[in-house]
């Protein structure tokens, strides 16, 4: 079973950093964290300026208690009658519901009666209100049967609390519990909760139905979403002007709050409807403000002042069949509230719009789930922003970034404007925010890491093409150990234990130099890797540490390329040192094994495997055959037609057991002479003539060869074994092959 450690020890940094911070943006994400919630807030405030649209129905009308009114009937509060007058003109009118943002908690001190005991008590004087009508000696009556005209809801104000309380039913004498409880388990917890609540008094109360106008603003003072139902203790649910209003409009009898173990999701009222978040409240859809020229002021809503309604101005045709909201947008009154479109909005258009919303039924959404939804969508970007830096292009990286950014605005805009759901990717964009640019710093500073390693590691051992290759494309390439394929070579100067006693360190040290400089020179050049030197030695590779394609065919040219240099600074080294530099090299290609190698104190990039092992067998196999460059059958088969070589033998080397064939690498395509093809054919075949123990023919063949050319002495090698075959056959099992029994 792999463990999380060994998990960790194969991610990258990128990987482990990335997951890091994913992980923290969604921590910080669930734990809700106020200064995202601010960001939050304000990009909800402005995808919600661009998407607002007007009111969705013509069936909602204020009356604004404005600063005209107020100037021209007088100081608020104004006598009850008054307010009688402005609701019995707007049921004439055939209003279908009347709602009053307003409390009515003491008795009218205006009324004949309050105003005789008010002087007696201060002036101890009596006077007699014989000949003021009964009906209208006490204003709050007044009132009370104007609101029994129709469907009326006045307001009531609920005082918050963090904990449920037990009220008694003193408290509110006339609650009706118009809304029932259905779920499994505890809700208290998930309703808003009050331990008092100043009510209308009674004879109000009882002519009406009684709503809380509560307005519930975020920590900034905006008021975004608003409850639509209240809780007082565990047993009484009190609704909201709008929720209660709906209610009345559609005359229905009961409302049902549903809730599960995740909070409420939902009010119905009969067929509607209504989605909450889990504390009840509905996220406001603010409709389109409309500024009145003369006042400045801003509504959504048709608006009529008090005073053009009492005074008869407003046809009846406008209010007939309108819920009608009555309250005011005084400053003196402080009834303003801030919202996502404005900063001057009249608290009673809050519940207004909320009414709008119901009965347009596009309530703006903002289920518990969400909030599922949005860590699922940080864990998704994370990860896809942290695997496309890790192992793409840093351009490639940003525009990814930068389409993530705009995917998430673009699909959050297509949500709130086409399905009314409320879902702000503000924790998504800047998860992207702060991954991008600290992964591309790490990535960077990893690269610069990466090629300082591979500057220390490969700058003399490759051309500077291959270096700036490996700098740049550190992907291609591995330092661990790995499987591939590649072509080695070694080489190494004949006779040099002697050359090395007769010269003294400095001139046999200046000596390796003149010699081993081109060399290294011709490799890198045709972009080989030099392994390591030792000694006069050098061993090469080809396909490693990055890919190449034709590896065996630039080791056959770096060999001959070798040869060809070696030539022309013979003379010059034989003058000068006294002694004639002769190389053999040894070339074979196939599945290695490559990587750092060594221990963890000090370790260097190298090649290991079978296929090296032959390779390093073949540059001394040079010595019994006379050649100057030996190559494996996997290098012939790889080089094909660029190559021109010739079947040189059939060897088991030191170590093996099994046969292998070998050639001698004559040049490049195009550059041996027909005299030397002459040749070679006749030695391949003298070769399978003495494999079948053809001795006599084999023999013929070979003198002809060496009458041709008295240098052939691969032709002179093979006669010589001949010779030992004719008094010393080889065993029954043997099928040509030439057993070295040494690896020098």
């Amino acid at each position: 079973m792999i463990s999380f450690g060994k998990v960790l020890r194969k991610l990258s940094p990128i990987w482990i950093v990335g997951i890091l911070l994913t992980l923290g943006s969604m921590l910080a994400f669930i734990s809700g964290h106020h200064f995202i919630q601010a960001i939050s807030n304000y990009a909800y405030d402005a995808f919600l300026r661009r998407m607002h649209k007007p009111p969705q129905t013509d069936k909602i009308i204020l009356i604004d208690i404005d600063d005209q009114s107020l100037q021209e009937i007088g100081q608020w509060p104004w006598p009850r009658f008054l307010l009688a007058e402005l609701t019995r003109t707007l049921f004439e009118a055939e209003a279908a519901v009347v709602v009053f943002d307003i409390v009515f908690p003491e008795e009218d001190r205006t009324s004949p009666a309050a105003v005789n005991r008010l002087l007696q008590q201060h002036f101890d004087i009596d006077i007699c209100f014989a000949d003021i009508p009964e009906d209208i000696a006490n204003f709050d009556n007044v009132l009370a049967q104007a609101l029994r005209m129709g469907k009326s809801v006045v307001g009531c104000f609920l005082r918050p609390t963090d904990t449920v309380t037990h009220p008694t039913s003193e408290t509110d004498p006339y609650y009706r519990g118009y809304y029932q409880i259905r779920g499994r388990g505890a809700y208290e917890h998930y309703l808003m909760q009050a331990d008092d609540l100043v009510v209308s008094i009674p004879i109000i109360n009882a002519a009406s139905q009684s709503a809380f106008f509560n307005a519930s603003p975020d920590p900034d003072g905006i008021v975004r979403s608003n409850p639509l139902v209240w809780g007082l203790g565990s047993q009484r649910i009190y609704p909201s002007l709008a929720l209660e209003t709906v209610r009345l409009y559609h005359n229905i009898p009961q409302g049902t709050i549903l809730y599960d173990e995740h909070g409420i999701t939902e009010i119905r009222l009969r067929d509607i409807v209504i989605p909450t978040d889990r504390h009840g409240r509905l996220v406001i859809n603010y409709r389109t403000l409309n500024t009145d020229a003369a006042t400045g002021f801003a509504s959504s809503f048709p608006t009529y002042s008090a005073k053009d309604v009492l005074a008869g101005i407003v046809p009846h045709t406008r209010l007939k069949d309108k819920i009608i909201f009555i309250g005011t947008s005084a400053v003196g009154l402080k009834d303003i509230k801030a919202t996502p479109l404005t900063q001057w909005f009249s608290g009673v258009e809050i519940h207004a719009v909320m009414v709008d919303n119901i009965l347009s039924g596009d309530m703006l959404r903002y289920p518990s789930w969400i909030y599922g939804v949005q860590t699922f969508f940080i864990l998704v970007v994370g990860i896809i922003l942290t695997a496309i830096i890790a192992r793409g292009r840093s351009w490639l990286s940003f525009l990814l970034g930068l389409a993530l950014i705009l995917l998430s605005i673009s699909i959050s805009m297509i949500m709130l404007e086409r399905h009314n759901f409320v879902f702000i990717p503000v924790w998504v964009i800047l998860t992207i925010l702060i991954l991008y640019p600290f992964l591309t710093m790490l990535k960077f500073w990893q690269e610069e890491r990466q090629k300082m390693r591979v500057r220390n590691m490969f700058g003399t051992m490759v051309s500077q093409d291959v270096l700036s290759y490996l700098e740049n494309n550190p992907e291609s390439f591995s330092l661990t150990g790995h499987r591939t394929e590649a072509t080695m070579m070694f080489s190494d100067v004949a006779g040099f234990t002697t050359i090395s006693e007769n010269l003294e360190p400095e001139r046999l040290s200046e000596l390796l130099n003149r010699y081993l400089s081109p060399m290294t020179r011709i490799i890198m050049d045709l972009r080989g890797y030099v392994d390591k030197y030792e000694g006069d030695a050098i061993m090469a590779e080809w396909g490693v540490p990055f890919p190449l394609e034709d590896h065996a065919v630039q080791a056959c040219r770096a060999a001959l390329a070798q040869q060809a240099e070696l030539a022309t600074l013979r003379p010059a080294l034989q003058e000068e040192f006294g002694h004639e530099i002769h190389v053999r090299i040894g070339i074979n290609s196939g599945s290695i094994t490559a990587g750092n190698m060594g221990s963890d104190k000090r370790f260097q990039y190298t090649v290991m495997g079978d296929a090296v092992n032959l390779a390093a067998r073949l540059e001394p196999a040079n010595k019994d055959y006379g050649t100057n460059i030996i190559i494996g059958s996997i290098t012939r088969e790889l080089a094909g037609q660029a190559i021109e070589v010739r079947l040189l033998d059939r060897i088991v080397v030191k170590g093996k057991t099994q046969p292998v064939e070998i050639y001698e690498l004559l040049g490049m395509a195009g550059e041996v002479t027909e005299a030397k093809r002459t040749v070679v054919s006749q030695y391949e075949q003298a070769l399978r003539l003495h494999w079948e123990r053809k001795w006599e023919e084999a023999h013929q063949l070979l003198d002809q060869i060496i009458a041709m050319d008295p240098n052939e002495r691969p032709a002179r090698s093979l006669k010589e074994r001949i010779l030992f075959y004719r008094n010393n056959p080889p065993p029954p099992e043997w099928q040509g092959e030439h057993v070295r029994t040494s690896k020098d």
